[in-house]
Parts: C-alpha cells; sequence; structure tokens
C-alpha cells in the first residue's frame, strides 16, 4: 500500500509501467474534468473509473481485494477516509469473483484508517485489503478516479 499525493504518482512508474499511463491520464482528468464513466487507456491492461458520490458510514461498506490488477484510488474534489489491512487478517464475506475480480470481506474494526484527501492517491496491491469510500464529517460530494492496473 502506498499513499502519497497526485503530482508524485509518476514517481512510482519503476513498480509497473502501468502507472506511467495512469498518471499521464490523471494529470488530463485534472485539466479536463471528464464526466463520470469507465475509461480505457491501455485497453483492459489499464483503465479508469471516474466516480461521483457521496461517501457512506463505514460500517454500510466491506473491505475489498482484487487478484489480477493493482488499484490506484486518486481523489480529485473532496475528502473521505479509507481502511486498509493485510488482506491474509481479513475475514471473507463474499467469495472471489473472477468476472469482477474482487473478493470481499466484513469490517470488525480491524485495520489502519487512512486520509484521502483531494489530489492524493493510494496504491494497493492484490495483498492488500481496502474499504474506500468511507464519509468524514463534513465532506458530502466527492469525485474519484480509480485506475485499474493489470499485475
Amino acid at each position: 500500500m502506498i499513499l502519497d499525493t497526485i503530482s508524485h504518482l509518476a514517481e512510482y512508474a519503476g513498480l509497473h509501467p502501468g502507472i506511467r499511463a495512469a498518471a499521464a491520464f490523471l494529470e488530463k482528468c485534472r485539466l479536463e474534468n471528464p464526466a463520470p464513466g469507465t475509461y480505457e487507456i491501455e485497453g483492459r491492461n489499464v483503465y479508469a473509473l471516474i466516480l461521483d458520490y457521496e461517501p457512506k458510514e463505514k460500517e454500510m461498506l466491506s473491505y475489498e481485494s482484487h487478484d489480477r490488477y493493482l488499484d490506484i484510488q486518486c481523489m480529485l474534489l473532496g475528502s473521505e477516509y479509507q481502511w486498509y489491512a493485510p488482506r491474509e487478517t481479513l475475514q471473507e464475506t463474499v467469495p472471489y469473483n473472477s468476472e469482477k475480480d474482487i473478493t470481499r470481506y466484513g469490517f470488525s474494526g480491524q485495520g489502519t484508517r487512512l486520509l484521502l484527501g483531494e489530489g492524493s492517491f493510494a496504491i494497493y496491491s492484490p495483498q492488500d485489503g481496502h474499504l474506500p469510500g468511507v464519509r468524514m464529517d463534513g465532506v458530502a460530494k466527492c469525485r474519484r478516479v480509480v485506475v485499474k492496473v493489470k499485475c
């Protein structure tokens, strides 16, 4: 798990070549403000989901992990909490769905709470459980880009 600001994302390109394409797409998003939806960057090897939403209480959400993709969670507008926990410490509630590349886990208070503020990002690898979209006091609307980078 990595937490940093979007302006530094390209510096992590040595971890995976798709991160450079993700950084270029995010810079474009910051300048052009595209509509919510799914955007192919490098086909299904690197693609993005732009989400406009209201964060929820953590009890309404669940941890998730992905086997085939890195998740780069980027906050363009607003702020939210995200929770991180090593995947092996979580209790599976919904088995792996290979079509959606997701396993779900219950939230029982374990993990580390992270602040994903406007202009920041978190990278989650397959071994990382993460719970995005958790409400902060005073934040009603968010815009987050999730870039999926095939491992």
